[in-house]
């Protein structure tokens, strides 16, 4: 049986040939994200966040994602998105917790349209 960590690097490898679209990586940067808040953070709760666990955090923001959408000015670049997907699905809850996510991420979105 695969570890989570090898089948998240196995699923993301595929990405990667051919890269992501704009939805996807909001899903799965998303689904990332709240995995480690709750994850991470399981001592203490990420307070004064409105939600309940990791399925609620997802399903907000994905809700809030959609209202965003019409105002989305961001110069998309999808294989700069597949090495923040891939460099997000090995974070450890130590890079989490210290706010050391991958520079990737912060380059998605190239220079505003």
């Amino acid at each position: 049986m695969l570890s989570r960590f090898a089948l998240a690097a196995l699923v993301l490898s595929s990405f990667v040939a051919c890269g992501v679209s704009e939805d996807e990586f909001s899903t799965e940067f998303t689904g990332h994200s709240c995995d480690l808040m709750f994850e991470c953070t399981a001592t203490r709760p990420p307070s004064p966040l409105p939600y309940t666990d990791a399925a609620d955090c997802k399903a907000q923001l994905a809700e809030a994602e959609e209202v965003d959408e019409a105002e989305d000015t961001c110069d998309f670049d999808k294989g700069v998105a597949a090495e923040c997907l891939d460099a997000m699905a090995v974070l450890t809850c130590e890079d989490y917790t210290g706010g050391s996510f991958p520079a990737s991420c912060s380059n998605v979105c190239g220079d505003a349209a």
